[in-house]
């Protein structure tokens, strides 16, 4: 009968463990995917604002082109010569451009522990 309660106990410390580890491992997964979400949403947001900037930058220039004395046609293709300049621009520096965003991904996916570890090695 004792050795009954004695496993018993053990039984129910063994399925408490289990139990506290497996909401940790769940906290911890909810924790990264929120990280992970928050930087896609941000990136998402200044996407758009950027899109916007350029968007009515176009128009600005396309207008300044227009009260220097050039026709609106005129004005619309020297602005898209603008477009494909900054396009060419963000091409050639595409490299650096995927390494921040993946750096972002990494640090978001990455947990603080495995920072602390890094940082002490």
């Amino acid at each position: 009968h004792r050795l009954m309660n004695i496993l018993a106990t053990i039984k129910e410390k063994i399925l408490e463990y289990l139990d506290v580890h497996i909401k940790l491992l769940k906290l911890n997964f909810i924790g990264q995917t929120s990280k992970v979400v928050s930087y896609f949403l941000f990136a998402f947001i200044c996407l758009f604002i950027v899109f916007a900037i350029v968007l009515f930058l176009g128009f600005g220039l396309t207008e300044t082109f227009m009260a220097l004395g050039l026709s609106k046609l005129a004005s619309f293709f020297v602005t898209i010569g603008v477009y494909i300049l900054m396009l060419t621009i963000v091409i050639s520096c595409r490299r650096g451009i995927t390494r921040f965003f993946a750096s972002g991904i990494i640090s978001a996916m990455s947990s603080d522990e495995d920072k602390k570890k890094d940082k002490e090695q």
